[in-house]
């Protein structure tokens, strides 16, 4: 392309009948203005495509990047999904194993609670048995002969002990002759005499009749 430089620099050889070189002179002249305007103005559309193609490629290496990030994130979305879903599922059944497995040792602990309050009661209701029939035998035994006390004018000891004692005295010798045959009477009676007051009382004489031997369970035994 030919420069404004190079325009107005050109010569031209003058012949006898060449054109006027004033009227030549003149439209080079306007060619030259016309000229350097249009040149100026490409260069400055080429200056302003350059920066609009330098732009362009600025873009395109965003939009590349951004589609790479975007394809990148729906990547990565997916698997976070995936993963967020597996690991759902992983948690659901791992909490459902593990309140079955609570729920399963629940029901066994209650119903081992249940089994020991049943051999509790069991035991209470054996215990209280036992010692009812301890009690009544006990009554028994107190109601018995061997618990009497025979005392003559009991009414008379109680109210003046220190007369019934001289009475008592009075009466004694006279019947020191019989006192072998009264202590056998007394003897066969069942009633203790003055001697044999102080003597032990044997409770193997008398057949506690209901009475068991107390069997003291272990708890724990009753847990296996």
């Amino acid at each position: 392309m030919v420069t404004p430089v190079e325009i107005q620099n050109k010569s031209f050889k003058s012949g006898g009948l060449g054109y006027d070189k004033r009227d030549v002179d003149n439209f080079m002249r306007d060619i030259l203005n016309s000229y350097e305007e249009l040149y100026r103005q490409n260069m400055e559309l080429k200056d302003r495509v350059a920066v609009l193609n330098e732009g362009i490629q600025y873009y395109k290496t965003i939009e590349k990047t951004l589609q790479k990030a975007l394809v990148l994130a729906e990547k990565t979305a997916e698997e976070t999904r995936n993963n967020a879903a597996k690991e759902a599922k992983r948690i659901e059944k791992e909490a459902t194993t593990k309140a079955n497995i609570m729920l399963a040792d629940a029901k066994n602990e209650l119903e081992v609670l249940h089994q020991q309050t049943i051999s509790l009661i069991q035991q209470y209701e054996k215990y209280k048995l036992q010692f009812k029939n301890l009690a009544n035998a006990q009554i028994e035994m107190l109601a018995s002969d061997a618990f009497s006390i025979n005392i003559q004018n009991l009414d008379a000891f109680v109210s003046n002990p220190l007369s019934f004692d001289a009475s008592m005295g009075n009466s004694q010798k006279p019947e020191q002759s019989q006192a072998p045959e009264s202590e056998k009477a007394d003897q066969s009676s069942g009633h203790l005499s003055d001697e044999d007051s102080d003597a032990e009382f044997d409770f193997s004489d008398y057949d506690l009749e209901g009475q068991e031997e107390f069997d003291f369970v272990d708890l724990n035994d009753s847990d296996e």
